[in-house]
C-alpha cells in the first residue's frame, strides 16, 4: 500500500503529542531503546517513561467523555422531515431522512420518550413498501418490532408485514399466520369498535387473497430495489497450493539472502490465470466510507439498507448478520474508540494494527505466544486456520534490523498508545473509568499484546495492501471511471510476492477478498511479481527507485529498472521486440519495423527465426483487440475481458516487453477486472444537479 511511515497524521492530536514527548526525552533514552532485544522489551521500556502518559483526552473519564452521537431529539427531527416528504409521495427522499433518524436514534428510549428507533424503522418500512422494496421493508418491520414499537400501533405494522410477504409470493400459511397476529394486535389498539371490525374484515380479505399468489400486487408490478447480488469468487487456476492454499498450485515459494521469500512459477502461468484468491487476516475500512458502506462486508449501502450500530453513529451495516458478527467481535472493542482514534489522526495502518488484535480475545494471542518464531514447535500441532494465518502474518518482513532509533521510538510510542486504547475499550476486561491508571506497570498479558501491536505496525508498513473499488457514473459506463481507496488489509499470502515495475498481475477485490490474475505469462522457475506502486510506463527509473527506497527500504533491480525501459509516451513503432521462437530461449529479437529480412538470428541462442509468421500473428490480434474495445463500450466487461486476455496471450507469445499495444490492452483488462469486483455507481456532481 502506498503510504509513508508517518503513523500520526497532520490533522490529529497524536502528531502534536509525539512532538511534545520528543521534547521531553532524556539523554540516553533513544540509545536504551535501540539496545532492547525484542519488541516486548521496547514496548515495556517506552511505557516506563513517565512523560509518555501525558496524552490529551486519555484520562479516567475518557470512556464517558466521548459523545456517541445518538440523540432522540435529532432522530425525531429527521423523522419529522421524512414524514413531510412521505406526504408528498417523495418516498426516496423520505427513506434517506428516515435512515438518518435511524442512525441518530438511541437504541433504548427513556420512559418519557417515544421509541425513536422503532418509530423510524416503522416509517422507513412504509416508504420502502411504496417503493416496492418489500424485502427491505420486512427487515425494517422486524427491527421496529424488536426495538419496542408501541403495542397500540403494532396492528398496522404487522398488516404491512403480511402485505410484503404476499407481494414476495411467500407461502399462504405464513401470510395467514401473520394476518392472524395482526388481528390479535388490533385488540391493543386505540381504534373504536367500528374501525376495529373494519380492520378485521380487511385482514380476512387479505388472507383469502393470499391463496392466489401476488393477487394484491401483481408480479409484473414488482420493481423492488433488489439486494445487490454478492459477486462470486472465481476458482483458482489449477487448484490450490497445498502449503499456501490462497495461491494456485502453479506458484511455489522460494527464499534467498537477497530477495527474501518470493513466488515463482512452478509450472507455466498463462495470461488470465487466477493465481490467488486471498482473504485478509484482517482489514479495516477507510473512515471516509463509514457512512456509505457496510462496516463489516464493504458492500455499498443501497437505499433503505442502512442498519446502524446500536451504540454509536460512526458505522453502519447492510444486514442484521453483518451487524451481529461485528458487534460480537471487533466492533464491541472499537465502538467507544472510533471518535477518539479519528481525533488522534492516526493512519489507517495504525487502525489496522489495532483491528488485528480486536478480532480475537487476549487468550488467542496468549495461546500462540509459544509458537511464533518457533516453526519447530508448530509441526505436529493441530492449529486452527486462524492461528495458522496469524502466525503466517507475523512472519512477514518488519526490517527491524535496519530501523533507526528515532523510527523505533515513534512506532513504539504508537504501539503504547494503541495498547491504552484497547484497555479503554474493554479489551482486557470491563473496568470502571476511575480505575484507569496508565502509569502502572503492564501485566504479562498487556506486555505481549503491546509487543504484537508494535510488530504489526512494523510489518504493515511494508506489507499492507489497499482495498479498492471502482466508481462509475452508471452501470456499463466506463467513461470517467476511477478507483478509490476503500480500506486496507493484510494479506499474508499475496504479501509474499516481490515487486517489479512491470506489473505481472492485476489485483481486484470482492468485498475485502483479493483476487489476483496474471497479466503476462511466466515460464517455470520465473519469478512472479506484483507491483507496489510505481510503474515503468508512468514514472522514470530514478523516481521509481527513490520512491521504493523511501517507502519499502529496498533497491529495485527489476528488468525495467535494469534496462531502463521508456515511458509509454516515449515508445515508438520504429522497432519491434519479437520473441525468439525457441521455447527455452524466448529472448528478445530487436527488429526494425521496415526490415525486409524474414530471417533473424537470435543474439542469445543464435538460432534463426522466421519473423513472417510472427508478423502475420501480430496482425491477427487487431481483430480481438477491437472487439474487446467494442464490448467494453457496450458495458459487457466479462466479454471484453475475455477478448483482452486472448489478445494479450497472443501478443505475449509474439513480442517481448516493453510494447505499447500490450500495455494498452493490459489497461483495458485491468479496468474490466475492476468492474467485475467492488463497484459503486455515483454520477458526477453536474449530473446530480
Amino acid at each position: 500500500m502506498e503510504d509513508d511511515d508517518n503513523f500520526g497524521e497532520k490533522n490529529g492530536f497524536f502528531k502534536t503529542y509525539h512532538i511534545s514527548v520528543l521534547r521531553k526525552i532524556r539523554n540516553g533514552d533513544l540509545a536504551a531503546l535501540k539496545a532492547c532485544c525484542n519488541d516486548e522489551e521496547r514496548l515495556v521500556f517506552v511505557h516506563s517513561l513517565p512523560y509518555v502518559h501525558e496524552i490529551p483526552l486519555m484520562s479516567s473519564a475518557m470512556a464517558k467523555s466521548l459523545p456517541n452521537g445518538k440523540s432522540a431529539i435529532d432522530a425525531q427531527k429527521k423523522r419529522t422531515e421524512g414524514n413531510e416528504f412521505f406526504k408528498k409521495k417523495n418516498y426516496e427522499r423520505a427513506v434517506r431522512l428516515y435512515s438518518e433518524a435511524i442512525s441518530k436514534a438511541p437504541s433504548i428510549a427513556k420512559d418519557t420518550e417515544e421509541p425513536q428507533l422503532a418509530m423510524a424503522f416503522a416509517n422507513r418500512s412504509a416508504a420502502l413498501f411504496h417503493l416496492d422494496a418489500y424485502a427491505r421493508a420486512l427487515v425494517d418491520i422486524d427491527q421496529a418490532l424488536a426495538s419496542g414499537y408501541p403495542d397500540e400501533l403494532r396492528y398496522k405494522l404487522i398488516e404491512r408485514q403480511a402485505k410484503c410477504l404476499m407481494a414476495l409470493g411467500r407461502p399462504t400459511d405464513q401470510i395467514a399466520a401473520t394476518c392472524e397476529s395482526a388481528i390479535k394486535c388490533v385488540n391493543d389498539s386505540r381504534l373504536d369498535l367500528v374501525k376495529r371490525q373494519q380492520f378485521e374484515r380487511d385482514i380476512k380479505q387479505l388472507i383469502s387473497e393470499s391463496a392466489v399468489p401476488n393477487q394484491m400486487i401483481p408480479a409484473v408490478n414488482i420493481k423492488s430495489i433488489k439486494d445487490k447480488e454478492r459477486k462470486h469468487l472465481p476458482d483458482i487456476t489449477a487448484g490450490r497450493n497445498i502449503e499456501h492454499p490462497s495461491f494456485s498450485s502453479k506458484i511455489r515459494i522460494e527464499e534467498d539472502a537477497i530477495s527474501g521469500r518470493y513466488g515463482v512459477a512452478d509450472s507455466p502461468i498463462r495470461v488470465g490465470d487466477v493465481i490467488a484468491v486471498d482473504e485478509p487476516y484482517a482489514s479495516v475500512m477507510n473512515p471516509e466510507k463509514f457512512a456509505t458502506h457496510c462496516h463489516h462486508c464493504y458492500r455499498p449501502l443501497d437505499l433503505g439498507e442502512l442498519l446502524p450500530c446500536p451504540n454509536c453513529t460512526n458505522v453502519n451495516f447492510c444486514s442484521v448478520t453483518c451487524r451481529s458478527e461485528a458487534m460480537a467481535g471487533y466492533h464491541a472493542i472499537e465502538c467507544p474508540l472510533l471518535s477518539y482514534i479519528e481525533a488522534a489522526g492516526i493512519s489507517i495502518t495504525c487502525y489496522l494494527s489495532l483491528r488485528m488484535i480486536a478480532i480475537h480475545p487476549p487468550s488467542f494471542f496468549m495461546d500462540v505466544k509459544p509458537l511464533i518464531d518457533k516453526p519447530e514447535l508448530q509441526k505436529g500441532v493441530a492449529l486452527s486456520e486462524q492461528t495458522k494465518k496469524y502466525i503466517k502474518t507475523c512472519q512477514l518482513v518488519t526490517h527491524d534490523h535496519i530501523r533507526n532509533k528515532e523510527s523505533f521510538f515513534h512506532v513504539t510510542l504508537m504501539a503504547d498508545f494503541l495498547l491504552k486504547c484497547l484497555k479503554v475499550g474493554g479489551y482486557f476486561g470491563t473496568i470502571e473509568p476511575t480505575e484507569f491508571n496508565f502509569t502502572e506497570p503492564l501485566s504479562d498479558q498487556e506486555k505481549w499484546i503491546g509487543s504484537l501491536l508494535l510488530r504489526h505496525l512494523q510489518l504493515l508498513q511494508f506489507n499492507a495492501h489497499e482495498v479498492s473499488e471502482l466508481r462509475m457514473d452508471r452501470p456499463g459506463c466506463m467513461d470517467g471511471a476511477k478507483t478509490f481507496f476503500l480500506g486496507a488489509g493484510v494479506y499474508p499470502t499475496v504479501a509474499l510476492l516481490n515487486h517489479s515495475c512491470e506489473p505481472g498481475v492485476i489485483r481486484c477485490f470482492v468485498g475485502d477478498v483479493m483476487i489476483v490474475r496474471a497479466i503476462k505469462s511466466f515460464q517455470r522457475g520465473e519469478m512472479v511479481n506484483e507491483n507496489y506502486g510505481p510503474i515503468f510506463t508512468q514514472k522514470r527509473r530514478a523516481d521509481r527507485q527513490r520512491s521504493l527506497k523511501d517507502r519499502y527500504w529496498f533497491d529495485c533491480r527489476c528488468l525495467p529498472c535494469t534496462e531502463d525501459w521508456p515511458l509509454i509516451g516515449e515508445m515508438t513503432d520504429d522497432t519491434l521486440r519479437f520473441r525468439c521462437r525457441d521455447p527455452v530461449c524466448r529472448k528478445p529479437l530487436v527488429v526494425a519495423a521496415d526490415t525486409m529480412t524474414p530471417f533473424i538470428a537470435c543474439p542469445s541462442c543464435k538460432k534463426s527465426n522466421n519473423i513472417l509468421k510472427s508478423l502475420q500473428n501480430l496482425q491477427d490480434t487487431e481483430g480481438s483487440f477491437v472487439r474487446g474495445s467494442e464490448l467494453m463500450d457496450q458495458g459487457n466487461f466479462t466479454g471484453a475481458l475475455k477478448c483482452c486476455l486472448e489478445t494479450m496471450a497472443k501478443l505475449d507469445d509474439i513480442l517481448c516487453a516493453p510494447y505499447r499495444d500490450y500495455i494498452q490492452c493490459q489497461e483495458k483488462a485491468r479496468r474490466c477486472m475492476l468492474a467485475l469486483g467492488n463497484i459503486i455507481y455515483e454520477p458526477m456532481q453536474s449530473e446530480r444537479r
